[in-house]
């Protein structure tokens, strides 16, 4: 199956034909708008269409200082995720307790987006406090994947994912801190870049993490194209990548003992492309041992649980709502008055019965589950060094119907499901999801993803690899 016509032609084609005059970016935005329009009552992508803002944007676009050149995405519609503060708009993260929070100026990305000439027409829907691979909220409502409306759209960049993949914003943007960019791109037939964690920005965006999960959330681009992600990031990364060159000599890393598991034979298809299109290219086959991804799984809820819990409890209990109580939650949950979404009620609920057992509720054993983390961001760095490229899938599933994700993922204990798209996370791995639409799925029309990651600093290598296998897989 073919990748989806709508998502053509991409940033870069697009921007290629405003820069020779074959479209102009009034032209654009009117069409980008008004697949907006089509799109959103089936998906529900956008918690809100900036129509108006998109109109001034564009009009100071058209009256430039002058002699200003045009700026690397100028005249490009995109949605950014309700979660990154917009001037003059609140951040609520879909919650009906959580006080809204009013932004009095964009967020350090936003800002840059503007500058670089982008136009901003939508905020992407999320699950309830960015917390769960589901896009719905109390607030804001269910966002449906765009291929098939049946099916979750991924989570928590869910709504940025929807609208990319339905062909609404030409890119989109989000942030993952436990494969929030690349489960919506994998599920939406899209490409999603997650950069580490220092690489962009994240002032005034929503939450503000602080502890050892800071090292996992990463700030990056969902995108039409591989060359779409790699100019996005090129305009709000701290450093841009270099440009592109070739990928032979590269090292493509076999992981021995990973654990994993696969449910859907397309994406084997797919990772067996990847692998082929890579080596033909020049990689060089190299085995490594991630026999310990497992025990650093577990111990994922534990990071979480100590940097987050205490700030969640203070979100959702206000002087409006009362103070909030997981187990009172629960008798709501049960009787048809549950003031949070289902998703993060249940996420909370597992936390409540875990954390006397797994919290660490001493400073010594916060900094030793820490130093765990720390140690094996480090060896598995140095494993990938500069020229390593380790080839996963993101997620072992093609998406799921609705509930069906939390079903998988909210649970206790190993899931060879999601335990590739996590890694990257807690090694602060740059990592990019990239769509198998040669190898969709029969039954369903879902197009399976495969997923490359490397050591910082070697991003030019990655985007390099990921653009073989695009042009291999599509």
């Amino acid at each position: 199956m073919k990748r989806p016509s709508h998502l053509q032609p991409d940033a870069v084609a697009l921007r290629t034909m405003l820069d020779n005059g074959e479209l102009s970016a009034a032209q654009l935005l009117e069409n980008q708008l008004a697949r907006l329009d089509a799109t959103q009552p089936a998906i529900n992508g956008a918690t809100a269409i900036l129509r108006t803002q998109a109109h001034e944007q564009l009009a100071q676009l058209e009256q430039p200082e002058s002699g200003a050149p045009r700026g690397p995405l100028y005249g490009l519609p995109c949605s950014v995720k309700e979660t990154f503060g917009i001037a003059g708009h609140n951040v609520t993260a879909g919650s009906m307790r959580m006080t809204p929070q009013l932004h009095t100026r964009d967020s350090a990305v936003v800002a840059k987006l503007k500058a670089a000439g982008a136009i901003i027409i939508a905020r992407g829907n999320v699950p309830e406090f960015a917390m769960t691979g589901e896009t719905t909220n109390p607030r804001f409502g269910r966002t449906n994947n765009p291929i098939d409306v049946a099916r979750v759209a991924g989570g928590s960049s869910g709504g940025d994912g929807a609208l990319v993949g339905s062909g609404a914003a030409v890119f989109g943007l989000g942030s993952d801190i436990l494969g929030s960019i690349r489960i919506p791109a994998a599920f939406c037939g899209i490409v999603g870049f997650k950069p580490c964690s220092t690489a962009v920005n994240g002032e005034g965006t929503w939450p503000h993490v602080t502890g050892e999960t800071a090292n996992w959330l990463g700030i990056g681009p969902l995108a039409r194209s591989v060359r779409d992600a790699r100019l996005v990031y090129s305009v709000i990364a701290e450093q841009a990548p270099p440009p592109p060159s070739s990928v032979a000599g590269l090292r493509l890393i076999g992981p021995d003992g990973f654990p994993f598991r696969i449910e859907d034979a397309a994406i084997g298809a797919a990772l067996a492309g990847a692998r082929q299109a890579l080596l033909e290219a020049g990689l060089r086959r190299d085995q490594a041992d991630f026999g310990d991804v497992g025990s650093l799984f577990f111990k994922v809820p534990a990071a979480i649980l100590h940097d987050s819990a205490d700030e969640w409890q203070r979100l959702l209990s206000t002087p409006e709502a009362g103070r909030f109580n997981v187990w009172g939650e629960a008798l709501r949950q049960l009787t048809g008055r549950a003031t949070i979404d289902r998703g993060l009620f249940l996420w909370l609920l597992q936390n409540a019965t875990l954390a006397q057992a797994i919290k660490p509720h001493s400073a010594g054993a916060a900094q030793r589950l820490a130093s765990t983390f720390e140690q094996a961001r480090a060896r598995y760095r140095t494993m990938l060094g500069s020229d390593g490229i380790l080839l996963l899938p993101p997620l072992g599933m093609l998406a799921p119907p609705h509930g069906g994700m939390n079903r998988k993922t909210l649970r206790p204990g190993p899931n060879g499901l999601v335990t590739p798209i996590t890694f990257c996370n807690y090694c602060d791995l740059p990592a990019i999801s990239i769509p198998a639409w040669k190898h969709a799925d029969r039954a369903t029309g879902l197009a399976p993803a495969v997923m490359l990651a490397c050591a910082p600093g070697a991003e030019g290598s990655l985007f390099d690899a990921a653009a073989v296998v695009e042009a291999a897989l599509n």
